[in-house]
């Protein structure tokens, strides 16, 4: 077995942010030592880039490594609010979510009819039609 350094990309800490975590890991190769780290908790799983990087180690920084995040204050909150009484600890650590800027295709407007009557802003053509629906139904 060798002993590997896996940093990776840690949720929980607000939208398109995220706290750097070294986590210690034992593993046959990098790949499957990030793949091992990519399913931790806490990590960000649905993200591509949720493993930063990975380099082999020996024993001893493992170790360290290990001890470290047995006393880490994020990695030991269990719930929201233990996590908000940490926020001292551990605000410093965010990072924000660098993603590039993507521009918003708008649809083409599809034209809607009522009979021959084209409907310009259709929202309040439905609740008006459902106002009038429910005054038919009451009377």
């Amino acid at each position: 077995m060798r002993y590997f350094i896996v940093t990776a990309k840690c949720g929980h800490v607000g939208r398109d942010n995220y706290i750097p975590i070294d986590f210690a890991v034992k593993a046959e190769s990098a790949s499957k030592a990030a793949s091992y780290a990519r399913d931790l908790p806490r990590v960000k799983h649905d993200h591509k880039d949720a493993i930063l990087s990975v380099q082999e180690v020996d024993i001893f920084d493992y170790s360290e490594r290990d001890w470290i995040n047995r006393y880490d204050p994020y990695l030991q909150c269990t719930t929201r609010r233990e996590q908000m009484q940490e926020y001292e600890a551990i605000y410093h650590r965010i990072r924000e979510e660098a993603r590039p800027e993507q521009e918003r295709t708008e649809l083409p407007e599809k034209a809607v009819y009522s009979g021959k009557k084209r409907i310009r802003n259709v929202r309040r053509y439905a609740k008006e039609q459902a106002f009038a629906y429910a005054l038919k139904e009451a009377n």
